[in-house]
């Protein structure tokens, strides 16, 4: 049993299909442990496992949302850097929508094979065919310095250290490579709602690269956005340093900016398993806040 008292909704989880470490499944069974009813599988710029969240709900009574979170492409002129857009609701099996998502999961893979290739330029030992098993579905960094600490205990003390000497974009020795095809910010926006989805700004307050989050949001706003994720576990977040305190003050300055914009609200915890603190439900929606975000988009 957890300790803590999850929220009802949550709309922001990670399997194992893209950087999290539970299967689909494994996350709805926990989900379901815990009293959650409604949950988002969100992995990034890949649907490989709502089909198996789908069945899994079916079977233990959590309504299962499908849902993608894009990379989009950076773009520094325009003050568009690290930024993630959540898809919720979309028709996830469309075949032109699954056509885009196959051009984007090889880009990724073809961008993490060069990342350890320029790894392993380092003396680093990181065979690549272990970090694509260990994928099972969409290769992230994290799957790189898992692997890299297993075959360099002499060189690495923690997943972190790998991050912070190579995988890190300002990693003194920074392997990054930048990928051959990704969605612009429009395109994320647009092909969310061909697929007759939402279009939701993901946790806001950590775009630490961002010179005036104010301004871009209102950029997405103009630009078809529809939601901002405001209900965060900001206070958790690993690459930005927000007392807790504060991090009230992050969810107060973003729900504002959701009523000035009329944008939907939604929630999530973020959980990716043992590779983040995030716990399963610890943000998201209560019961009001989902009736209301299931009303306007007609769910």
């Amino acid at each position: 049993m957890t300790s803590h008292s999850p929220f009802p909704i949550d709309l922001q989880v990670h399997s194992s299909r893209s950087d999290g470490t539970e299967t689909p499944t494994e996350l709805v069974e926990q989900a379901a442990r815990l009293g959650i009813r409604v949950l988002s599988l969100t992995d990034h710029d890949s649907v490989l496992g709502v089909d198996e969240a789908l069945a899994a709900g079916e079977r233990l009574g959590v309504r299962v949302v499908p849902a993608i979170e894009y990379s989009i492409t950076g773009e520094r002129k325009r003050d568009l850097l690290d930024i993630n857009i959540l898809g919720y609701g979309i028709r996830h099996q469309d075949p032109e929508f699954q056509r885009i998502q196959q051009r984007v999961i090889d880009s990724r893979v073809e961008q993490k094979v060069r990342q350890v290739e320029r790894l392993q330029s380092y003396g680093v030992v990181v065979p690549v065919d272990e970090v694509l098993a260990l994928a099972d579905g969409v290769p992230g960094r994290p799957h790189i310095a898992q692997i890299a600490l297993k075959h360099n205990p002499d060189r690495f003390q923690s997943i972190n250290d790998v991050f912070h000497q190579f995988l890190a974009g300002d990693a003194p020795n920074s392997v990054y490579v930048g990928r051959s095809f990704s969605l612009s910010l429009e395109e994320s926006i647009e092909l969310t709602h061909q697929v007759g989805g939402v279009a939701v700004l993901a946790h806001p307050g950590i775009y630490q690269r961002v010179t005036d989050i104010a301004s871009v949001l209102a950029r997405m706003v103009d630009v078809g956005l529809d939601g901002l994720e405001v209900c965060y576990p900001y206070a958790r977040e690993m690459r930005r340093s927000i007392p807790q305190a504060d991090a009230s003050l992050v969810t107060a300055y973003f729900a504002a900016a959701a009523e000035r914009y009329n944008l939907l609200v939604t929630g999530g915890s973020d959980y990716h398993g043992a590779r983040k603190p995030n716990r399963l439900g610890e943000a998201g929606l209560n019961e009001a806040g989902w009736q209301t975000l299931r009303d306007r988009c007609g769910w």
